[in-house]
């Protein structure tokens, strides 16, 4: 008689071999709307997943979504979504987590009742623990930038529940005259913070758009001179270089091509003819092919591109003696005069 450890064992490793065969029968059938993928790179995906899957029961969440996410640039798939929410909630990313479970959900019917229960089961735990943040404008901030840890907000996200991530986040506002706001919110699972920005009046502001003290401003002299000729030595030499390179991955393709033909014959079809010990070989020999091939095509092209620009600029570029050196100097002064804010330019060109 089986004793209840090892029930649970075989249960656990059953669900296992039934996750691997749902999310692997969706990546085994064609998409109609891409092409499909090559049998060796489902391979790899399988093998893939399967990794993952054991570092996520490893509770290596990090590991096991870099594989998830590699798994799902060959076939995404609802449950290879589903992993990938897994393992960013666990990683505090609950905003990304819940994104992935939702799309996952519009697509579980495919994948059965219990699949499609457990997506829903996790959608709404994880929907009621994710905090949010209200932004509201107060006294001077009515036509501030307002920005969330860097990234500004449009307008329809002040005053409104903004949902984030549980931790730290910086709230700035700026506006013409006005003190910086700055302000760190801490804001916890399951719950909705509020921040009023209010802008004070900088003390360098005045009236009349200047500033208080002294306008006289700065000045800069800087010297026209004729530009240098090389850059287009320097983009002709580039040109020239891809050209070469562009030959060498030619000579290189046609190596790979001859390799494999010898190895595989003719028609190439590696798997029927050759062992398992050599697929490797080929497979490697294949990749480098098309790599070569791509760069055969590509170089060539930068280069003839690189040289026609040199030739350009050169021929553009009068053959005249170079016109004797110029000066500008201007100042900039606080201030515009009938206007509430600007600067006023004055100089000599």
């Amino acid at each position: 008689m089986l004793c209840p450890r090892m029930l649970r064992l075989s249960f656990r490793r059953l669900g296992l071999v039934a996750s691997l065969l749902l999310v692997f029968g969706s990546l085994s059938v064609p998409n109609a709307a891409s092409a499909a993928p090559e049998k060796e790179e489902l391979n790899r995906a399988r093998g893939k997943f399967q990794q993952a899957t054991e570092l996520e029961q490893a509770k290596n969440w990090g590991a096991a979504l870099q594989l998830f996410r590699e798994v799902g640039q060959v076939r995404m798939t609802p449950q290879v979504r589903y992993h990938i929410g897994l393992c960013e909630e666990n990683l505090g990313k609950l905003v990304a987590a819940l994104g992935g479970y939702e799309l996952a959900l519009a697509e579980a019917e495919s994948m059965g009742p219990e699949f499609q229960k457990e997506v829903e089961g996790r959608t709404t735990a994880l929907r009621g623990r994710i905090p949010k943040l209200v932004i509201e404008r107060g006294e001077g901030a009515e036509a501030a930038t307002i920005e969330l840890d860097g990234i500004s907000l449009g307008a329809s996200s002040v005053g409104v529940e903004v949902p984030l991530d549980p931790g730290p986040h910086t709230v700035m506002a700026t506006a013409p005259q006005r003190e910086t706001f700055s302000e760190t919110i801490t804001v916890p699972e399951q719950k909705t913070e509020h921040v009023v920005i209010t802008l004070k009046k900088s003390d360098s502001a005045s009236p009349g758009g200047g500033s208080a003290g002294n306008a006289s401003g700065g000045s800069v002299t800087y010297t026209m001179t004729r530009p240098s000729r090389t850059l287009p030595y320097v983009i002709g030499a580039g040109g020239g270089v891809l050209l070469v390179a562009g030959g060498v991955s030619y000579l290189f393709q046609r190596k790979m091509e001859t390799d494999l033909d010898r190895l595989c014959g003719a028609a190439r079809d590696c798997v029927k003819v050759l062992p398992a010990d050599q697929l490797a070989e080929a497979d490697k020999k294949n990749s480098d092919r098309r790599l070569y091939n791509t760069l055969a095509i590509a170089l060539p092209i930068g280069g003839g591109i690189a040289l026609g620009v040199a030739a350009v600029l050169l021929l553009t570029e009068s053959r005249s003696a170079p016109p004797p050196a110029k000066t500008a100097s201007w100042r900039l002064y606080p201030g515009a005069p009938g206007a509430n804010s600007g600067l006023s330019v004055i100089g000599q060109f």
